[in-house]
């Protein structure tokens, strides 16, 4: 099937042949109208999200809104999300791991992926109902606890796994030291050309630190995957997560990775709350976070084990922070602000001594 790219492209019949390939749904009922609409401008930053209104010629379980993600189309942008295999790593996502991820996310109704151009479509279930994740105000500690207990039953699941370590479309942190040297030469071509923006962002002893991982960005990352491992989202921040009674629906699975079990942990904690209100509450969200591992069966992963894996997973925050700066558009008032809100976050990072895990 071609895949659509444009408004123009997203017609009744392609959507009825999409629905009709894997019996979502009925052969003898066709999608009678389709008036798609952009949401999510600003947020979206590595792809392109319309809401579909579809009417259909007779009785369908299908709902009458569907969220369509594709690529994005500013081309440095999707040129950045493809090269990075962020496009491939979600529609795969959607096609094998997400009905037993062990958490909630968006029913998938159609995945499809050109692997040639890197071009991708999904159809997913419409959260409009739902309470939208808000980075700039950040979540209550209530919402916090939610989250954290939800990616320790996600980590659980996949408590170093061989099987989902293997997959070749999902990697890791070290599957090669080339790779990890690869990452880093990314980061350190990213910090000087972003040098300047961030010495206006980034705390003082904030920027120090970030300045110093370039050369030690490799070394931390082998070390993440030396220990445990398991499946991480990759980019759990609020404006991914959606809220609805006691349970919390993830979406935008583009960076879902195998890597060290706090990676997630440190990046939503930190990126999530105030300042202070991390600070006053971190340690009791890290118990919450241990106890829900072992009520799930992961056996062996002490408390200062945690505690390490923490603070690498808060050091890493610096690759995203740095190479988004650098590639994506910065240029929106929504984009500034956020990247001013969440660095401002960043300072966790000093607070937890993470330049000692940077070898000299």
């Amino acid at each position: 099937m071609t895949i659509p790219r444009t408004n123009d492209d997203f017609t009744p019949d392609w959507l009825t042949a999409a629905l009709h390939s894997n019996r979502r749904l009925p052969m003898m009922t066709i999608v009678k109208s389709l008036t798609p609409e952009r949401i999510g401008q600003g947020r979206g930053f590595a792809g392109s999200i319309r809401r579909l209104n579809v009417s259909y010629s007779g009785d369908s379980e299908m709902p009458h809104t569907i969220v369509a993600k594709s690529p994005s189309a500013d081309l440095k942008i999707r040129d950045y999300a493809i090269r990075d295999g962020m496009y491939q790593r979600e529609t795969m996502f959607y096609r094998e791991l997400a009905t037993e991820s062990g958490i909630p996310v968006p029913d998938c109704y159609f995945a499809d992926l050109d692997p040639d151009f890197g071009d991708f479509v999904l159809l997913l279930e419409d959260l409009i109902a739902l309470e939208e994740g808000d980075e700039i105000a950040g979540c209550s500690l209530a919402q916090a606890a939610l989250v954290v207990r939800s990616l320790a039953r996600l980590h659980a699941r996949w408590w170093n796994d061989g099987g989902v370590a293997g997959l070749d479309w999902l990697g890791g942190d070290a599957d090669t030291p080339t790779g990890t040297k690869t990452l880093q030469a990314r980061y350190q071509d990213a910090w000087g050309r972003t040098t300047d923006t961030l010495a206006d962002i980034y705390a003082p002893e904030l920027f120090m630190i970030a300045d110093k991982f370039g050369d030690g960005l490799s070394a931390v990352l082998e070390a993440s995957a030396s220990g445990n491992q398991t499946l991480n989202h990759g980019d759990c921040h609020l404006g991914n997560l959606f809220f609805r009674d006691d349970e919390v629906v993830f979406t935008d699975w583009q960076n879902v990775m195998v890597t060290s079990p706090a990676l997630d942990i440190a990046y939503f904690i930190q990126g999530s709350l105030p300042v202070e209100t991390r600070r006053s509450h971190e340690r009791e969200l890290l118990d919450i976070y241990l106890s829900t591992l072992r009520e799930n069966g992961v056996t062996g992963y002490s408390p200062d084990q945690l505690i390490e894996d923490y603070r690498r997973g808060l050091l890493r925050t610096l690759i995203p922070s740095v190479l988004s700066v650098a590639n994506l558009d910065m240029e929106t008032p929504q984009a500034r602000e956020l990247v001013q809100t969440i660095s401002g976050r960043m300072i966790g990072i000093a607070d937890w001594d993470c330049d000692d895990l940077i070898p000299n």
